[in-house]
């Protein structure tokens, strides 16, 4: 193939059009012209394919691009188009938009990953999963995973609105559970609902148990309890209540924690309560009062008998 320089001398300062570039080949309407100062166009079938303009943008099917890298196609969706066909499995990055939607995707399939310092962060893979710290699919058939290979609680997922609307919404359109809990992959609670009901429940079936016994001695663990009224630091708030770690000593089952815990950095680790757990102990002092007063009761009724 020819070069030929569009004009007389072989040297021209003719700049040349997209149908009759300034430099081209046999081919006399594809090939390279000068439309602006500082501007070089690339022409093919002559119609204009890309420019560089004099602020170094690129335009490609654009003649005046305002970022570093502009594409637009009014013939197809197809933007642009990555891909890979050799050295192992064929992968393709397409970047595509219509009037309505715009998209990154793969065409292959293989996952569209997501990473920062060389690791990888997050995929989307070829079933449309989102994964978030982890590649595993083990037992996950739709949805997001999330998932943190660190220690102690740096696993966090974080939900927020701060224009002070419905942060976070689950729906199901039927009865049962809404939230499974599990623990090292068992079960061990879970919120569902009903038509008019939410039941939080936590692990509690007969045959999770063994060495099962009447509670005893339930009167003397209520006298210890320290039943309080307080104010919340944060809002000034009064309420009612029990101190964690009094409670804790009573009836251990109610809290979560340490007293007086931090973490590395010597930051509190509040403690919770869980005033549920109070409910067996609660029933077993009522009924064990009930026994004191039906015998009670008995020795008047034996007494009043008496002539």
């Amino acid at each position: 193939m020819s070069l030929i320089l569009n004009g007389t001398d072989g040297l021209s300062d003719v700049d040349g059009t997209a149908g009759t570039p300034a430099i081209r080949g046999t081919d006399a309407n594809t090939g390279i012209f000068f439309p602006a100062a500082d501007t070089i166009a690339f022409s093919e079938g002559g119609t204009e394919a890309m420019r560089i303009d004099s602020s170094g943008n690129v335009g490609i099917g654009n003649t005046s691009p305002v970022d570093r890298l502009q594409i637009e196609k009014a013939s197809a969706n197809c933007l642009l188009s990555v891909s890979r066909t050799t050295g192992g499995a064929g992968g393709r990055l397409v970047m595509q938009h219509t009037d309505s939607v715009g998209a990154l995707q793969t065409t292959a399939s293989v996952p569209l990953t997501f990473g920062t310092n060389d690791t990888e962060r997050m995929r989307i893979d070829s079933a449309g999963r989102v994964l978030i710290g982890t590649t595993s699919t083990t037992n996950f058939d739709e949805g997001i995973r999330t998932n943190s290979t660190g220690s102690g609680n740096s696993m966090q997922v974080i939900i927020s609105n701060t224009g002070g609307g419905l942060p976070f919404l689950i729906n199901r359109s039927d009865d049962g559970n809404i939230i499974d809990f599990r623990r090292a992959g068992t079960n061990v609670g879970a919120i569902s609902v009903t038509t008019t009901n939410t039941a939080y429940n936590t692990s509690s079936d007969y045959r999770l148990k063994e060495n099962i016994a009447p509670m005893t001695g339930a009167l003397a663990k209520i006298t210890q309890l320290k039943p309080v009224t307080y104010t919340w630091k944060s809002t000034g708030k009064t309420s009612q209540g029990f101190i964690a770690h009094e409670l804790q000593a009573v009836v251990p089952d109610c809290v979560t924690g340490e007293k007086d815990a931090v973490d590395e950095e010597g930051n509190p680790v509040h403690q919770g309560i869980d005033t549920s757990f109070l409910v067996a102990t609660l029933t077993a002092a009522i009924q064990e009062l009930k026994a004191e007063l039906d015998s009670i009761k008995a020795e008047l009724a034996t007494l009043k008998a008496q002539p």
